[in-house]
C-alpha cells in the first residue's frame, strides 16, 4: 500500500481547515495548510484557533506553508485540493509544476464535474471524494467542526492510504466502487441547502422548517430527474434532507453571498440547468435559485 509521510492541503477555506486541523491532530502524516488568504495568514501567525461544535476551542499549530515555500511533491506526498471550484485554474497554474508523477491528488471539492476540471486542468489522474459534515469559519485563524463525518473516496491506491488517516470517530473515509452515486447525492443535498441559506440568510437548521419543503421538493425533483438521466438513481426525500440538517453551520454559499465571494452556483444548480437542457427536461426551480444567486452576487 502507498506510504503517505505528508499531506498538503490546498484550500485554506472552512473544510479545508477541518481537514487539515483533524489530520494535524492525528500525528499520523505532516499536515500543511496551502494558501494566501487572510485566514490562512493568520493560522500561520498564531495557528487555527479549531472548535469541534459543542467541545470547546483548541489552539492548533497547524503548519501554514506558501506557494514558493512548496517542494517538488513525490511518491510520499498527498494532495487534498478542499478550496472552491471556482478557484482551481489558478491552483492547477501553480500546483501543476510541483507534482511528481507519484504524488497522490485528491479533488475533495463541491459540484458536478470538479474532479474532471482539475484532471483537465492537472493534466493528470485525479482521484476525488465528497464531505459529508459541516465547517464553517467566522473568522480568519477560526474554524468549527460540526461533525462527526465521514469523506466518500473513489476507489484506489491513494485513497487506501488516506482512509487509515484519521480516527473514525472524527471523519471516517470510505472508499466505494458506485463513486457517482455519492456524488450525486452530495450535490442534491447540495442543490437544496446553498441557494436556499443564500437567498434567505439561514443556517442548515433553519433550512428545516415545512415552509420551504414545497421549494425543496421542487429543487429536487429536478435534481433527481437529471440524474436518472445520467444513470445514477437518487433515494433522497426532503424529509431525509431536513433530517441530515441538525446544526447551526452555514452553508459554504451563504458566506460566500455575504462576504462578496464568487459562489459555486455554476458547479451545483448552475449544473442541473445544463445537464437538464442537454436532457431536454424542464428545471425551472434550479434556473430560478441560479439566476437569484447571479443576480445577488453580481
Amino acid at each position: 500500500m502507498k506510504q503517505i509521510q505528508t499531506v498538503w492541503v490546498v484550500g485554506a477555506g472552512a473544510m479545508g481547515s477541518v481537514l487539515a486541523a483533524l489530520l494535524h491532530k492525528s500525528g499520523k502524516v505532516q499536515t500543511h495548510l496551502v494558501g494566501a488568504s487572510p485566514h490562512w495568514q493568520k493560522v500561520g501567525r498564531e495557528g487555527l484557533a479549531f472548535e469541534t461544535s459543542g467541545q470547546g476551542v483548541e489552539q492548533l499549530p497547524v503548519p501554514a506553508r506558501a506557494w514558493e515555500d512548496i517542494p517538488r511533491l513525490g511518491p510520499t506526498d498527498l494532495v487534498l485540493l478542499t478550496g472552491k471550484a471556482t478557484d482551481l485554474p489558478k491552483v492547477a497554474e501553480r500546483l501543476g509544476p510541483l507534482l511528481g508523477e507519484e504524488a497522490a491528488i485528491f479533488a475533495v471539492q463541491n459540484g458536478l464535474g470538479v474532479r474532471e476540471l482539475a484532471e483537465r486542468l492537472l493534466k493528470r489522474p485525479v482521484e476525488a471524494g465528497v464531505a459529508f459534515f459541516g465547517a464553517h469559519s467566522a473568522g480568519p485563524g477560526q474554524v468549527t467542526f460540526f461533525g462527526p463525518g465521514r469523506v466518500v473516496l473513489t476507489a484506489g491506491e491513494g485513497g487506501q492510504a488516506l482512509s487509515g488517516l484519521l480516527p473514525a470517530e472524527a471523519v471516517r473515509f470510505e472508499m466505494v466502487e458506485d463513486y457517482r452515486r455519492a456524488e450525486w447525492s452530495k450535490l442534491a443535498v447540495n442543490c437544496l441547502a446553498n441557494p436556499l441559506a443564500g437567498i434567505l440568510n439561514l443556517t442548515s437548521k433553519e433550512l428545516t422548517q415545512a415552509a420551504l419543503d414545497p421549494a425543496k421538493e421542487a429543487l429536487l425533483a429536478e435534481v433527481k430527474a437529471v440524474a436518472m438521466a445520467e444513470g445514477v438513481e437518487l433515494e433522497i426525500t426532503v424529509a431525509k434532507f431536513n433530517s441530515l440538517l441538525k446544526s447551526s453551520n452555514i452553508p459554504s454559499l451563504r458566506t460566500d453571498v455575504e462576504r462578496g465571494r464568487p459562489t459555486e452556483i455554476d458547479f451545483l444548480n448552475g449544473a442541473i440547468v445544463e445537464l437538464a437542457a442537454k436532457h431536454g427536461i424542464p428545471a425551472p426551480a434550479n434556473q430560478l435559485v441560479t439566476s437569484l444567486i447571479k443576480t445577488m452576487t453580481g
